[in-house]
């Protein structure tokens, strides 16, 4: 499959905004909403889910919010052109609790290189989780990849919430947060070397 041309799908040059796992919408329509200057698109594997966050955006008018019903791991290792996105949104990936199935996980070492990739020079991958072994894997992979450092979530972000958000901060369960700026100085593996001037 070809990668994605974000100028095609959008029909513009803004910064385009990847959420993988976009649930029902309610963080995405919120964002997209704020921000009509930038382009978004939702990647969700079940249709039920991307119906409901395609009528938020008919409903509220949103003319930059475009939906694909994929994998979320596939679009970002197969379809995202390298160096594209300023920003990348991963919010409540499913935790796979049981130790033998955290290999299933989203967001891995892999997922770190392909992240590394995807986003432009300057871009930031932001992360929520309410499950805490999780968020030290988030921490742990992000941490050992040279191509990264931490960076803070706006607070104009973090007060957009998912309505899944909602519901466990009512219940006292706190939101994890973690956000990583690609290093302007990182080489993609098939660029060309740089001749010493």
């Amino acid at each position: 499959m070809a990668r994605l041309d974000f100028g095609s799908i959008f029909g513009g040059s803004d910064p385009v905004e990847l959420e993988l796992g976009s649930g029902d919408g309610s963080f995405l329509a919120q964002y997209a909403a704020l921000h009509p200057e930038r382009s978004f698109l939702g990647v969700e594997r079940l249709l039920g889910r991307l119906r409901k966050l395609g009528r938020k955006a008919d409903r509220a008018g949103l003319t930059n919010l475009r939906s694909l019903r994929l994998e979320a791991s596939y679009v970002l290792e197969w379809m995202i052109p390298p160096r594209s996105l300023a920003a990348l949104h991963v919010y409540f990936p499913d935790p796979w609790p049981k130790r033998r199935h955290w290999k299933r996980r989203l967001i891995n070492s892999e997922f770190v290189r392909h992240a590394a990739t995807a986003l432009k020079p300057g871009g930031v991958v932001y992360l929520r989780t309410d499950n805490a072994p999780y968020f030290e894997q988030m921490v742990e992979v992000f941490g050992a990849s040279t191509a990264f450092a931490v960076t803070e979530t706006p607070a104009e972000l973090a007060a957009v919430v998912t309505d899944f958000e909602r519901d466990f901060n009512a219940s006292g369960i706190p939101t994890l947060r973690a956000a990583y700026r690609v290093q302007t100085t990182v080489a993609l593996a098939n660029d060309p070397p740089t001749s010493a001037s």
